[in-house]
């Protein structure tokens, strides 16, 4: 027999995941929940820029590689009017060296060159993404941009950058992201390069607003 003090107990545990299913339904209805500020080297643009994008994405998919063309145009199109940040969402499931990839651009970021490893990643992904073993890849493309492999290695392998990984899937999954590239545009989610086309659409429109004010 369950005494009362363990039937409060359980009452308790109850509630508290009751509670809980109900903020992450929440948070994926309406877009909630946290966003953390992406480190300073993930993040590219004016922090007053009307239109605000989170990317959730992963060095190893295509769609991501195609959709990070298409910012890079659209910063060039709106300037100071974007504000890019990036977040990691590697799936590991189906893409087994893209924390690793995810972990190794942050530290290349650490160096001054986020953006530059970025790119190499993508532009060679058929040579990495499905290899057996861990990629020598890495190595090459710190060799490449002239950056510190010991140091990358060690920040790799760091608790804190293991931590903002992690910390990065599991806002992805309280926002209810479950495919790359994800983007929120002003909170306003899209899902693929496609989507992400559409809103920008409206840029003009939110831009010429912004400029009014």
């Amino acid at each position: 027999m369950i005494d009362r003090k363990t039937a409060r107990l359980l009452t308790l545990a109850g509630m508290i995941v009751f509670v809980s299913t109900i903020a992450v339904l929440l948070a994926r209805q309406f877009n909630l929940g946290p966003v953390r500020p992406a480190p300073d080297f993930r993040t590219f643009g004016p922090p007053t820029a009307p239109v605000q994008i989170y990317e959730y994405t992963d060095f190893a998919c295509p769609a991501c590689r195609h959709a990070a063309v298409k910012i890079d145009e659209m910063m060039k199109i709106y300037g100071p009017g974007l504000r890019v940040s990036f977040k990691h969402y590697p799936l590991m499931n189906i893409h087994p060296w893209s924390l690793h990839a995810a972990a190794y651009a942050d530290c290349a970021g650490a160096q001054g060159k986020f953006k530059e490893y970025a790119g190499l990643l993508f532009e060679n992904q058929g040579t990495w993404a499905q290899s057996k073993e861990k990629p020598k890849d890495f190595e090459i493309y710190a060799a490449r941009l002239k950056l510190d492999w010991p140091e990358m290695q060690a920040c790799a392998d760091a608790p804190e950058t293991v931590k903002r990984l992690k910390l990065d899937i599991a806002e992805a999954d309280m926002k209810g992201v479950n495919a790359t590239p994800t983007f929120f545009i002003n909170g306003k989610r899209a899902v693929g390069g496609g989507q992400l086309v559409d809103q920008a659409r409206k840029f003009d429109n939110l831009l010429g607003r912004a400029a009014k004010q």
